[in-house]
């Protein structure tokens, strides 16, 4: 089996098992994660997390694990977040300060910020919380396919802007390893969520 069938057939697997986590327990996760994320063991991590001013996040959608109580604690403590808008086969980011009100209908049926948001540039933002269908141990992102992560964090990487990224995501979504591509970007470190019918 080719790279491009193996990505097809964990993007197959993982879609599947997402669809069976319902909106109760998907809130519960939620939860979960935003105190993992805040009492987080590792010095360096907790450090960045408490200096960070600009967070980059994004809306949960099709079973993905929602990071939206790690946008509020950011908001409550005043630090700027902002989330993706997909333009063309690039993502540009904007800032959100209030999240009930200033979402729209984006690409994929993705929420986006609405227009008339402030844009936040590559270099701004020192955290980023970034989805992904998998992960390997490493680090190592399969996405949905559409490469928009990937290329936005190449570029500011090669332009010395790329922020900390943190891959979060349920535990059945860690791969011990996963196809790669020369594209392919990898996070820095990976948060996941233990799920109920996890041994």
């Amino acid at each position: 089996m080719g790279d491009s069938a193996k990505k097809s057939q964990i993007r197959e697997v993982i879609r599947s098992r997402r669809a069976l986590i319902g909106p109760e327990q998907a809130a519960g996760y939620d939860k979960v994660l935003s105190e993992q994320f805040i009492s987080v063991k590792d010095k360096d991590l907790r450090s960045l997390i408490s200096s960070a001013s600009c967070v980059a996040l994004y809306k949960a959608v099709r079973g993905e694990l929602p990071c939206d109580g790690i946008a509020k604690f950011f908001l409550d403590n005043k630090r700027t977040i902002c989330y993706p808008k997909v333009k063309g086969d690039q993502m540009e980011f904007f800032e959100i300060t209030d999240p009930d009100s200033q979402f729209t209908e984006g690409a994929y049926g993705i929420p986006e910020p609405k227009s008339g948001l402030r844009k936040i540039y590559p270099g701004d933002i020192d955290l980023m919380i970034v989805p992904a269908v998998a992960y390997s141990e490493d680090g190592t992102r399969l996405g949905q396919g559409g490469g928009y992560y990937d290329r936005w964090l190449c570029k500011a990487e090669s332009e010395g802007k790329a922020p900390y990224t943190v891959g979060v995501c349920y535990d059945f979504q860690i791969y011990s390893a996963l196809p790669v591509e020369k594209h392919d970007y990898a996070v820095d470190c990976i948060m996941a969520v233990y799920t109920e019918d996890s041994e």
